[in-house]
């Protein structure tokens, strides 16, 4: 009992961790905003287009912190087999978004501390992550060599496959993947949330016996909150996406702040969705199918 209530402490740590820190990221945006606003003369900028684009300010350390410290919660936390798998992903996403910056015109900022020697830091960032993910991966592996050539064995390869891509990627083609790693990073991330969202929205058998109880509200009404919420950050994503190339394929200027929006609305939803896993998942840590598989 005592183990099993270690374990419960551990996960309930990771869920409470993953909501402070986008709770962090979110005061810092606002004292950010804020500052700018009462610093900026007539008719200058204060609000900038996007979350990401706030890497070139005050709040770089903060926004690349959050999405690190998410990420490796999200590969610490155990889910249900297919879920462990979007999960793992996911994690690694938002170590890739957060070190690679959304790209910037050469003329954006130039002078600004934050700004400078951009592509020597992604080099280095990547590379040191890059470095630390091929000791975890054959770590990881080697316990389950076996499974490689077994069915069972796919998401061993799937993970393999995900660190070849990045590395070849950064390797061979550094301008594009300076250019566009950050928006697939950031797309793959909150597909791999929806997805994640999705399953805890289908999955009927959370807890394996009489004794486990879940807090807050009813299995059914976490399941369809779950379900709820990935279809808004779906519906949120497809929407921001369209508007973005729309907008560029026709030659018309984005209306200010459309990706600020489609990123907040994002995390706010994602929030919403680890809020209730935090409270629901309160005592018994993780679902039952998540312990089966352990």
């Amino acid at each position: 009992m005592a183990q099993t209530q270690g374990v419960s402490l551990t996960y309930r740590y990771l869920r409470v961790g993953i909501v402070s820190m986008v709770l962090a990221l979110f005061a810092a945006l606002a004292l950010q905003i804020s500052a700018d606003r009462a610093s900026a003369g007539p008719g200058e900028e204060w609000w900038l287009a996007s979350i990401s684009t706030y890497f070139y300010t005050p709040v770089q350390n903060i926004l690349v912190g959050v999405t690190v410290v998410v990420g490796l919660c999200l590969i610490a936390i155990k889910g249900r087999d297919g879920e462990d798998v979007l999960l793992n992903f996911a994690g690694m996403m938002a170590f890739l978004a957060g070190v690679v910056p959304t790209p910037l015109r050469p003329d954006a900022c130039a002078g600004e501390p934050y700004c400078l020697e951009v592509p020597e830091r992604v080099a280095n960032n990547v590379g040191a992550l890059l470095i630390a993910g091929l000791a975890v991966l054959v770590l990881a592996t080697w316990p389950r060599r076996r499974h490689l050539v077994r069915r069972d064995g796919w998401d061993l390869w799937a993970t393999w496959a995900v660190w070849a891509v990045v590395a070849g990627w950064h390797l061979a083609w550094p301008t594009s993947f300076l250019g566009w790693a950050h928006y697939v990073a950031a797309v793959l991330l909150f597909l791999c949330l929806i997805a994640v969202a999705w399953v805890n929205g289908r999955d009927v058998a959370v807890t394996s016996g009489p004794d486990e109880r879940t807090r807050g509200l009813s299995p059914d009404r976490y399941r369809r909150t779950y379900r709820v919420v990935a279809v808004a950050m779906l519906a949120v994503l497809i929407v921001g996406l369209g508007v973005h190339f729309g907008f560029r394929a026709s030659g018309w200027a984005l209306p200010p702040q459309t990706l600020f929006t489609v990123e907040a609305l994002l995390l706010l939803l994602f929030a919403v969705f680890w809020v209730l896993q935090t409270i629901e998942f309160w005592e018994i840590g993780l679902p039952a199918k998540a312990r089966t598989a352990e």
